[in-house]
């Protein structure tokens, strides 16, 4: 380490990973604002989520970030429980942060909070980068109950700091870990703000672009019933991996059941310095998740000059207020409604909803306030619970 403070940063992966979208996003926009401030050492591992092929990157040495980090790739078929605790009983000293993303992996979060709770040592953090939901914890329920479970009677969450990004998160962990959960509030940071370039997009077809997972949490099958309801021909584009072959042919089917003034095109993965210019073909951005932690792909959408239609159940609010687009409850109609209503706007309107959607993300976007909240969650010193 340097004479900066020191973050050992376990997670499962990395970039150039991207496939995971949020929660590599977050952290390399982590990395991106306060490197100046911390040494961040990253260890995590060498495939892309819901990938077996190995990234580009050299597996099982430190290499340097950007200038902006060290990073270790650990190779899937000889990590272990030994490998994990012995790199953090060298890396995470006395007056090292040792900063866990989410809780449910067996290599970069169980043996990490297993390892802390062996070693006493002073400070860990846990980013459960919404695990803790309840859409979440749908997911193969028994095996996670089953950990919690142990977790809390063995003491392993004990004397953990929690991190929440917004106040719904918050209360998802304390419904979970209970009500003394020590728990600070850091928001995820989002990418810095582009400046703004007008649209010169033909009126028609209109062009909409959704990014998301194939799933039942983003639910594209509902922004599927909603294009069927929208009345103008459409151009769609769909950014998103899947894991469940049957949910993803349902999607599949239901494109080929659309009627014929819908095209829709989808993109398993793009890698983020690529999305710019897929965001800068479209005029909208639909996400009909049924919730998110956060919601990069939102974020961008915005940042690029995209109105945003999305589900009510995300921490961007006050989209309608300011004419940057809407939240809408999760009902194909809510959705149809509000689309239709953009298309009956004048080319001068939806220029106005463009840039200010551009305002509101730089409005959004306040790096000091991220500076003051990350440095309070990493401090050593002893703080009262949120």
């Amino acid at each position: 380490m340097t004479d900066k403070p020191g973050v050992v940063i376990v997670c499962d992966w990395f970039d150039p990973a991207f496939r995971a979208g949020g929660p590599v996003r977050s952290l390399v926009n982590l990395i991106e604002l306060l490197h100046s401030d911390y040494d961040f050492r990253i260890i995590c591992g060498n495939q892309d989520y819901g990938s077996v092929a190995t990234l580009d990157v050299k597996t099982n040495e430190w290499i340097d970030w950007q200038g902006k980090a060290k990073v270790i790739y650990l190779d899937g078929d000889t990590i272990s429980r030994k490998r994990i605790f012995g790199l953090l009983d060298v890396h995470v000293t006395e007056d090292v942060v040792l900063y866990v993303q989410g809780i449910f992996s067996l290599n970069y979060s169980i043996y990490p909070i297993l390892w802390w709770h062996r070693s006493k040592h002073r400070k860990m953090v846990v980013a459960p980068r919404g695990m803790l939901h309840r859409s979440a914890r749908s997911v193969k329920p028994l095996k996670k109950n089953i950990f919690v479970t142990l977790a809390r009677i063995f003491g392993w969450f004990n004397n953990i700091d929690w991190q929440s990004t917004q106040p719904d998160e918050t209360t998802e962990i304390r419904s979970v870990m209970g009500k003394n959960a020590k728990i600070l509030e850091a928001a995820n940071i989002p990418a810095c703000i582009p400046s703004y370039e007008a649209q010169t997009l033909e009126e028609e077809p209109l062009r909409i672009i959704s990014v998301g997972r194939i799933s039942n949490e983003k639910d594209p099958l509902m922004l599927l019933k909603t294009l069927a309801l929208v009345t103008v021909p459409q151009k769609v584009t769909v950014i998103g991996d899947y894991s469940d072959d049957a949910y993803f042919n349902t999607f599949q089917n239901e494109i080929d059941q659309l009627p014929k003034h819908i095209t829709v095109e989808h993109v398993i993965s793009v890698p983020p310095a690529q999305m710019k210019e897929y965001y800068r073909q479209h005029t909208l951005f639909l996400s009909c998740s049924k919730g998110e932690n956060f919601g990069h792909a939102i974020a961008e959408a915005l940042a690029n000059g995209l109105p945003c239609f999305i589900g009510e159940n995300t921490p961007w609010k006050g989209l309608k207020d300011n004419r940057a687009g809407a939240e809408l409850p999760l009902k194909p109609e809510a959705f149809a409604e509000a689309v239709n209503h953009y298309c009956r706007l004048s080319a001068e309107e939806k220029a106005e909803m463009s840039r200010a959607a551009h305002n509101f993300a730089v409005q959004s976007f306040q790096p000091e306030k991220y500076r003051t909240q990350y440095k309070a969650l990493f401090s050593m010193e002893e703080t009262e619970d949120e």
